[in-house]
């Protein structure tokens, strides 16, 4: 669709505070002295991606300080991945006890499920896209790890992630036969790329950890088997299914929990760029014995039904 200024130059910092709100997540925000504050923020999609430039300048040395608290959180329960990429200024992000200061070129990753405290400088031009968990979380096996993860403008893959963004946000109405989601899923897998080899160049997990992610990538390969349980997951794993349980329970989970929840992640993201594939085939797929039931489940998790998601993406 057609980009839409959603706040102009001359709008109240109100206003301003009030559409981020709305197009974004519900936070709580310090007030700026309003004779002086300018801003932009303008919208639209792309191939189930929300894409923004967002621009503002106030006073010398004002920042605006936006914090998303779990009380937030529980009013607004959206649940998507913001990946920015700074134009021009400086923004601050702090979430999940790291804090990075973006600089032109800069991208980074924050998950809006999650508090975060962001603040914007003085003057600050930023890209950013929206994107839905299920897109991403499918393509990223250490996702929740990558929150507030910076690529440098100056990192190997950095310019060609940040040219990407720039080229997305400058594709406007919709593509003939579903192209601009076959574009959206293959730049998806791009990212995803760029942010794991960042993360694994400065970062080497724990034992443990390497251990969870084995277990994950064998889970992951087998959501198609609606018979697979816990026995299953351990004995693939060599290792007693108490220690399987321990592993899940450092991540607030347990095994079928995981399995589950991974299994409405991947029928999201076929329903929503697989616009030949019936709901029943993706559900066999994702390993439902039960088209009701993995429907109730659906609703539940994301607030539609399949047949509806699936719609959408068809039109």
């Amino acid at each position: 669709m057609a980009a839409i200024m959603a706040v102009k130059p001359g709008d109240s910092f109100e206003h301003w505070h009030e559409v981020t709100c709305r197009q974004f997540s519900h936070t709580e925000c310090n007030p700026v002295a309003r004779h002086h504050f300018q801003a932009r923020v303008t919208l639209t999609t792309f191939g189930g991606l929300g894409l923004s430039r967002i621009w503002s300048a106030t006073p010398a040395g004002e920042a605006i300080r936006v914090s998303r608290r779990l009380a937030d959180i529980r009013k607004d329960q959206r649940d998507c991945f913001m990946l920015w990429l700074m134009l021009d200024g400086s923004i601050q992000l702090s979430q999940d006890g790291r804090y990075v200061s973006l600089a032109t070129g800069d991208l980074v990753l924050q998950d809006q499920s999650r508090p975060f405290e962001l603040e914007l400088g003085p003057l600050t031009h930023a890209a950013m896209l929206m994107i839905p968990r299920p897109l991403l979380a499918t393509r990223l096996p250490a996702l929740r790890s990558l929150a507030a993860c910076r690529v440098p403008a100056n990192s190997r893959q950095g310019p060609m992630a940040g040219a990407l963004v720039k080229q997305l946000l400058s594709m406007q109405g919709a593509a003939a036969d579903g192209i601009d989601q076959r574009l959206s899923a293959s730049a998806l897998d791009i990212f995803s790329a760029v942010f794991e080899s960042e993360a694994i160049a400065y970062s080497q997990a724990s034992r443990r950890e390497r251990r969870l992610e084995q277990v994950q990538a064998y889970i992951r390969a087998h959501l198609h088997e609606d018979d697979l349980d816990v026995e299953q997951m351990a004995q693939a794993s060599s290792m007693a299914t108490r220690t399987l349980y321990r592993l899940f329970a450092h991540e607030a989970t347990t095994p079928m929990q995981w399995l589950w929840e991974q299994r409405l992640l991947q029928s999201y993201r076929l329903l929503a760029e697989s616009k030949q594939r019936r709901v029943t085939e993706v559900a066999i797929a994702c390993g439902f014995k039960d088209l009701s039931h993995f429907s109730r489940l659906f609703q539940a998790r994301f607030a539609q039904s399949p047949s509806t998601l699936r719609f959408r993406n068809r039109s």
